[in-house]
């Protein structure tokens, strides 16, 4: 179980209505539950198995919304990615054949996943889905990412830890070595993506050098955006039963290195847009700007996204907002794009 981004799959209701977060994005959730083997994870728990919702209904839903104007479609659940493999077999779908390379090996033949999802949405100018799991990163999937003109060339892929050890204790089923074999796969096909990422610091049994390798691996792989918090026990877990022996004072050393560290990495890549002209969905006016964002304070702006989920403030009329524009980036903070209209 890995949480996106803001807590968005936490508060996800078990319900057929559309999730609406704007006047120009919505969110689809699409699977319920999980069956992954987190042991820091309360989600298997709580809200049970992986239940898949009827392939038709996903679509029928994608296309509703894009009848009433949506311009941007997030498709939902907490392992979205593992989409369709508790769904029947069906005649239609007897093209699909794949197989997991990670964790459990389940039966995926015939049945619906999210590549056919993507390669099925139709008429909606950008697609995005969260929160994946390396498990279900399927070649199928990685391939649809690259063919489907709709799906945004961003990825939220949370790998927790940077070494194989803690990785075993929390239960996540794969090696760093596999974990960055996707990623050069995911690179490969298509150039340019942006990758976030989540980590837990501080994990039951962690030692510096552990430690030490996950900052390794965000100097190898260069995240975008890391979503980051120390380790602190979920009572009713698996990880309650594990000696919790990182001290907190050392947890929060730990974390604030990451962040440290991550910061740069993120200013660099943000700098590399600098002079490059961009597609933004306008979706809010922003109050001023703090220092953090690259740019003086004191001048509303309007705000938006670019198909690498990637932050982008630029001065225009209010009319804008539902739009999308191309705006000319100028300035960079280590989490946002300043830059103005493209005319």
């Amino acid at each position: 179980g890995a949480t996106a981004p803001g807590g968005m799959v936490g508060s996800m209701r078990e319900v057929g209505d559309l999730r609406r977060q704007s006047a120009t994005s919505a969110w689809l959730p699409i699977i319920y539950g999980c069956d992954k083997t987190c042991t820091y994870c309360i989600v298997p728990f709580s809200r049970g198995p992986e239940r898949s919702r009827p392939f038709d209904d996903v679509v029928a839903e994608s296309r509703a919304l894009a009848a009433q104007g949506y311009k941007e479609l997030t498709l939902l659940g907490q392992n979205v990615n593992s989409y369709g493999h508790d769904l029947p077999v069906e005649p239609r779908f007897e093209h699909i054949r794949r197989a997991r390379e990670l964790g459990r090996s389940i039966e995926l033949d015939g049945r619906p996943d999210i590549a056919e999802l993507l390669h099925s949405i139709r008429d909606v100018p950008r697609i995005r889905f969260v929160t994946s799991h390396p498990w279900d990163l399927s070649d199928r999937l990685i391939a649809a990412m690259a063919d489907c003109p709709s799906v945004c060339e961003h990825l939220h892929l949370p790998v927790q830890s940077g070494d194989d050890a803690v990785l075993r204790r929390m239960g996540r089923q794969y090696s760093i070595a596999a974990y960055l074999e996707l990623v050069a796969r995911l690179r490969e096909a298509v150039p340019g993506i942006t990758l976030t990422t989540d980590v837990i610091v501080g994990f039951c049994g962690e030692t510096d050098a552990q430690f030490e390798r996950t900052l390794d691996l965000l100097r190898e792989v260069r995240f975008e955006t890391v979503f980051a918090a120390a380790f602190s026990v979920r009572p009713g877990t698996p990880a309650g039963r594990l000696e919790d022996d990182v001290p907190r004072t050392e947890k929060k050393r730990r974390l604030q290195a990451l962040l440290d560290l991550q910061e740069g990495i993120g200013l660099a890549a943000n700098e590399a847009w600098v002079g490059r002209t961009t597609q933004v969905l306008v979706d809010q006016q922003r109050p001023a700007l703090s220092h953090g964002d690259g740019a003086g304070a004191g001048r509303p702006r309007l705000a938006g996204r670019n198909r690498n989920n990637k932050l982008v403030h630029f001065d225009g009329p209010e009319s804008l907002i539902g739009a999308l524009v191309d705006v000319r980036v100028e300035k960079a903070g280590p989490y946002a794009l300043v830059g103005s209209l493209d005319d």
